[in-house]
């Protein structure tokens, strides 16, 4: 009994308030420090990795973890962030600090056309009519050679140094500090949003559409709310990609089908409806990445065999594991 009764305090503390306040600070530590601590570039960029796209997991899993939207052409919508902002600051000057803007302005009104036509339907059509918009953006920045340099890529400027910061891309460090802020923001404005009236419309949509509508709340309104919010922020991070990277092309691996399952496996993998679960999968999903490296494509076939086992015997995700842990 003693034992028991021990084990139950124990467990007790290990969920306590306070152990909680120290498990985060702990991780927020291991965030900040460990890439400065290690000095490496391919360490950092695993960092970098990991977290950017653990943010667009977390934003994708906005739309289909707590509406019920399911988009297939999502990486479409990163591409139409980052060439805003690329072609913004190559053509006409404009700072990629205000292209971080620019570029999601419009991702979201693409985002908003793109609603108003596919969001008064459901399921499956919702789904293609998505991937079709996406593959359309990808096909026309392909066909527009003398404008956006198509398959020949396009070479983006580095972000501008800001408060004595040296943005140039061999210092690696300041792009990750800049990537963690805006993830900070980003999740924090999510996680505040999913927690409002809007974040409970978009949950009583998700489980059942007639029920919400029989309630007087429109479903077709808050559902583009999320889809033009999601677009919004994905164009953010879009930007961001562009002038991180350094030069762009429109292939599928950085802006089709490949990306958006990348994606849509580490929202997946990290839970759907939990958005914070997206960043501990990013770090699983690129470091299973980085190992697998040398299989080349078959990567994408192990993407989809992963998401399958998760969606038949782990629909939580990572955030099944939450009781235990947290």
């Amino acid at each position: 009994m003693k034992a028991l009764e021990a084990a139950s305090q124990l467990s007790n503390m290990w969920r306590s308030r306070p152990a909680r306040i120290i498990k985060i600070g702990l991780l927020i530590v291991l965030l900040i420090a460990v890439p400065p601590f290690l000095d490496n570039p391919y360490i950092t960029r695993v960092f970098i990795s990991a977290v950017m796209l653990g943010v667009m997991a977390a934003i994708y899993d906005l739309m289909i973890g707590y509406a019920g939207l399911i988009n297939f052409g999502y990486a479409g919508f990163l591409a139409v962030g980052a060439y805003t902002s690329a072609l913004g600051a190559f053509h006409y000057g404009v700072s990629p600090w205000i292209g971080l803007f620019t570029g999601g302005v419009a991702t979201a009104f693409i985002g908003l056309l793109a609603g108003i036509i596919s969001l008064r339907l459901r399921g499956l059509y919702v789904a293609l009519l998505t991937f079709f918009v996406g593959e359309a953006i990808r096909f026309t920045i392909s066909n527009l050679p003398d404008y956006t340099r198509g398959m020949l890529g396009l070479s983006v400027r580095p972000y501008p140094d800001i408060l004595g910061i040296d943005f140039g891309r061999r210092d690696l460090i300041a792009y990750y500090y800049l990537l963690l802020v805006l993830a900070s923001v980003i999740m924090g404005l999510m996680t505040w949003l999913v927690r409002s009236r809007y974040g409970l419309a978009f949950k009583a949509i998700r489980e059942d559409q007639l029920a919400t509508e029989s309630l007087g709340l429109s479903a077709t309104k808050y559902k583009l709310y999320n889809f033009t919010i999601a677009s919004f922020l994905a164009g953010i991070m879009g930007a961001f990609y562009a002038h991180y990277l350094g030069i762009l092309s429109p292939t599928p691996e950085e802006f089709g089908v490949y990306r958006t399952v990348e994606i849509l496996t580490i929202t997946y993998v990290g839970g759907r409806g939990t958005l914070w679960g997206s960043i501990f999968a990013g770090f699983l999903l690129v470091g299973f990445q980085e190992y697998f490296r040398g299989i080349g494509p078959w990567r994408l076939v192990i993407y989809g065999c992963l998401l399958i086992f998760v969606m038949l015997f782990a629909r939580r995700g990572l955030s099944g594991l939450k009781k235990y842990v947290w």
